[in-house]
């Protein structure tokens, strides 16, 4: 008797931060989303006998666990979710593009199709080839014979040869990494078909390259130059694909898959992006990101800025994101974050930005700093979103350039 083929999953919709009442899950589902993705999604026992209440965390993206699909849908408009990651991931090809996304549409298939595409054209073109050194033992000579390696390793081997060969190559760091995404992404389940073949089809394109791990702090090794620089584009997405993108295992036919972002990181990376694009051609105004500085005398405790602006090479003002929404007044613990690190850096400005539309009106000034914050709302629609991104930077450009 033919095997029946696999159950289609079940899916679940959720918004981030919101909640849904389901009996679709069973217990060992419910005991793994707790254990594996407890930091992203939290999952109680609903009133109701075999129901569980799901309840999404700020993040954003898709579970696919033992014929199970979980969806979380952002708050933010899609089209202007899209727009903050060609920021947060430098993808200007598309910047200018309001994203073809409708309520519902799956964002993780629609990057891995633009991927997909990028990579086709880029393939079409010929992969990347370079001369590279590769150290082999092999049955002839045809390279450099490596006279201490010869005798340590073929002294009573008379045919092998211990050589540095100068190889004409596609086995580059570049490809390597893009082999590496398209091997994750050709093991993760869609509910396109399609789009499944693509990938595969895809990643037949780079047969001669090594199928290696690769970590997405990798992508950023690449160094580009005019033969490579249509690389830039694809490796950008691959690195938002090996930083969020996870493949488990499977039981069955059933794989394990997350791919998940977190809206907090984004928004960060966001503003820190856009705030370096809009003032690159300033002379005097530098945009430095995830700035590690210690806070004390003693050099025990560090901090981390998200944001540090400089003008004439200078610490001029600190800016911090925070993900939520704002009641009138920064936190105790918000406004603290901003004295230590104005005090250890000897700065006198300092801005919080919120992702909501409640903060812009406050200021204050404490005994030598000035502390701001200020709103920069994700809703809309995207044209009304780049006119308030602009708003925003001119302002930070204003607070920077005034005096103490």
């Amino acid at each position: 008797m033919a095997a029946e083929p696999p159950a289609e999953p079940v899916d679940l919709w959720l918004t981030e931060n919101g909640t849904l009442l389901t009996t679709a899950l069973s217990a060992a589902q419910a005991l793994r989303l707790r254990q594996q993705y407890g930091e992203h999604l939290v999952v109680q026992p609903g009133w109701e006998p075999g129901s569980f209440v799901l309840t999404a965390r700020q993040t954003i993206g898709v579970l696919v666990l033992d014929g199970l699909r979980i969806h979380i849908a952002p708050k933010v408009p899609l089209t202007n979710l899209f727009h903050m990651l060609t920021y947060a991931y430098d993808l200007p090809f598309f910047r200018e593009e309001e994203a073809p996304l409708a309520v519902g549409d799956d964002l993780f298939e629609f990057l891995v199709a633009i991927f997909v595409q990028q990579v086709n054209r880029l393939a079409r073109q010929g992969i990347q080839r370079g001369y590279r050194d590769v150290e082999e033992d092999a049955s002839y000579l045809r390279g450099r014979l490596l006279l201490g390696e010869q005798l340590q390793r073929n002294a009573g081997r008379p045919a092998r040869f211990a050589q540095r060969v100068n190889d004409f190559t596609a086995d580059r760091l570049e490809n390597r990494i893009l082999k590496a995404t398209l091997w994750q992404l050709a093991g993760a389940p869609y509910r396109d078909a399609d789009l499944r073949r693509r990938v595969r089809r895809t990643l037949s394109a780079f047969s001669e390259v090594s199928l290696v791990a690769v970590r997405p702090e990798e992508c950023r090794q690449v160094v580009y130059n005019r033969l490579n620089a249509r690389y830039r584009m694809p490796i950008n997405l691959a690195q938002l694909f090996l930083r969020h993108l996870s493949l488990e295992g499977r039981t069955g036919e059933t794989p394990f898959m997350s791919y998940l972002l977190p809206m907090a990181g984004v928004f960060e990376r966001f503003v820190a992006r856009y705030l370096d694009d809009h003032f690159a051609a300033h002379p005097l105004i530098s945009v430095l990101t995830q700035e590690s500085i210690w806070l004390d005398e003693a050099l025990r405790e560090r901090g981390r800025l998200d944001i540090l602006l400089h003008w004439a090479g200078q610490p001029a003002m600190i800016v911090d994101t925070k993900y939520k929404t704002f009641d009138g007044t920064p936190s105790e613990a918000d406004r603290n974050q901003m004295f230590m690190y104005c005090h250890a850096l000897g700065v006198t400005r300092a801005m919080l930005v919120y992702a909501d539309e409640g903060a812009a009106g406050y200021e204050a000034r404490f005994p030598g700093m000035w502390l701001a914050a200020r709103s920069l709302a994700l809703d809309g629609a995207l044209a009304d979103f780049r006119r308030r991104c602009q708003d925003f930077a001119q302002e930070v450009m204003a607070r920077v350039t005034a005096g103490p």
